[in-house]
C-alpha cells in the first residue's frame, strides 16, 4: 500500500536524504522495496542512497542531450552516462568529505553532481547564465563547484593526473588528512602525464587517488594494439 510504501522509504534515509519525488521517487520506492524484502541488511539505506543518485545523473545526462540538441547548451557538451556507478561510489558513498578534492575531465558532471553540487546551477553553467558556477563562462567542461571540493573539470585529456598531485600536494603541506581523487580515462593511460604523476604522487608520497574509468571511449583502441595486456596481472600483483 502506500502508506507500507510511504513507511519503508522513511526508514531508509540516509544521512537525512528524504525520498526522491517524481519519476526518480517511482524507481527509488521500487528498488527500496525489492531490497526490503530480499534483506533486511543495514546497508539498505546505503545502497538506496546510491541508487537514487545513480538515477539523478542519468535523467540530468539525459536532460542534457535533450537541451544540447536543442541548442540551449553553450558550446560542447560530453555526457557520462552510463558512468555513473563510478562517479557515485567514489564520491557519493560517504569515502570522501566536502573537504576532500576531485579532479574530473570532460565527461564530469556525474562527479560534481554525486558530489553535492547543486543541479540547477549546473544546468545553469551549462545553459551559459550568470547564476551557473562559473558565472556561465566555464560551460560543460569547466564544471567546478570549491565548496564542495571539486577544483574542475577540463578538456585536456589525463590533466587531472597532474592537477591531482598538485591538489594532493597541498592537502600534504596542510596536513589535515585531506586527499585529492582524480578520474581519468583509459585513453589518458598512455599520455605521458599519467607516467609522471603517477611517480611524481609516489616519490613525493601525496594523498592521491588515481581513479581510471575504463569506458574504453578514446580514439586509438587501448587493446592490443597501444598496449600489452599480457603485462597487466603482473603490474597488479
Amino acid at each position: 500500500t502506500n502508506r507500507s510504501q510511504s513507511s519503508m522509504l522513511s526508514r531508509c534515509r540516509w544521512r537525512g536524504c528524504a525520498p526522491a519525488r517524481g519519476e526518480l521517487g517511482r524507481h527509488a520506492t521500487h528498488f527500496c522495496i525489492t531490497r526490503h524484502a530480499a534483506s533486511a541488511s543495514d546497508s539498505t539505506p546505503l545502497l538506496l542512497h546510491l541508487y537514487e543518485e545513480m538515477l539523478r545523473i542519468r535523467l540530468f545526462e539525459q536532460r542534457c542531450v535533450e537541451l544540447f540538441d536543442r541548442k540551449f547548451v553553450k558550446g560542447t557538451a560530453h555526457s557520462c552516462e552510463g558512468q555513473e556507478a563510478t562517479a557515485v561510489g567514489v564520491c557519493g558513498g560517504g569515502l570522501l568529505t566536502e573537504r576532500d578534492f576531485v579532479l574530473s575531465h570532460h565527461r564530469g558532471h556525474g562527479h560534481v553532481l554525486a558530489k553535492g553540487a547543486d543541479m540547477g546551477r549546473c544546468l545553469a553553467e551549462l545553459g551559459g547564465r550568470r547564476d551557473g558556477y562559473c558565472g556561465g563562462m566555464g560551460g560543460s567542461m569547466h564544471l567546478a563547484d570549491l565548496s564542495k571540493g571539486v577544483l574542475g573539470a577540463n578538456g585536456v585529456v589525463g590533466a587531472s593526473l597532474a592537477l591531482g598531485c598538485g591538489a594532493g600536494l597541498a592537502a600534504k603541506y596542510e596536513g589535515k588528512g585531506r586527499v585529492a581523487v582524480a578520474f581519468f580515462g583509459d585513453g589518458a593511460s598512455n599520455q605521458g602525464l599519467f607516467h609522471e604523476a603517477l611517480n611524481m604522487a609516489a616519490v613525493w608520497r601525496l594523498p592521491v587517488v588515481f581513479f581510471c574509468e575504463n569506458n574504453q571511449a578514446q580514439d586509438i583502441p587501448l587493446l592490443p594494439q597501444s598496449t600489452s595486456p599480457e603485462q597487466h596481472p603482473q603490474l597488479c600483483e
